[in-house]
């Protein structure tokens, strides 16, 4: 009878050390939900911020993109303009033969430098081919 005494006291003892640590384990599980609870909210706080920076940043993007069209608009006026007073005779002048100057005068009496050549009007780019040069992927 004595092993069976002695089995029971050592089952018992077992019990005992596993009731001392449930108060521990409940203090552990309850600071480790608070935790958890905190970081979900500051993770909530921290998307809310983020979407109010996209949001500004969608409008920035949208009063930048206005600002561009209203800028393509006009300087394609204006070049309209400059081509229309171009094409436009105005009142017939007289002019003069003009005298060659020979320090810009090549041999073939042709005058040198940018003066003589034309300049050619380059149409510009409508606003829906402009680029944003921040995006632009290059494949390697």
């Amino acid at each position: 009878m004595s092993i069976v005494y002695s089995a029971e006291c050592k089952a018992a003892q077992r019990v005992n050390r596993s009731v001392g640590l449930l108060p521990i384990l409940v203090v552990l599980f309850i600071f480790s939900y608070a935790i958890l609870t905190a970081l979900v909210f500051e993770q909530g706080k921290t998307i809310e911020a983020q979407r109010g920076l996209i949001k500004e940043m969608l409008k920035d993007s949208t009063q930048l993109a206005e600002l561009k069209g209203k800028i393509a608009r006009e300087e394609s006026l204006r070049t309209q303009q400059q081509s229309s007073q171009a094409a436009r005779p105005s009142a017939p002048t007289q002019q003069l033969p003009s005298t060659v100057d020979p320090k810009n005068s090549s041999k073939d009496g042709k005058p040198n430098g940018k003066a003589a050549h034309a300049t050619k009007q380059v149409p510009q780019k409508p606003a829906a081919d402009l680029e944003d040069v921040r995006r632009l992927t290059d494949v390697i």
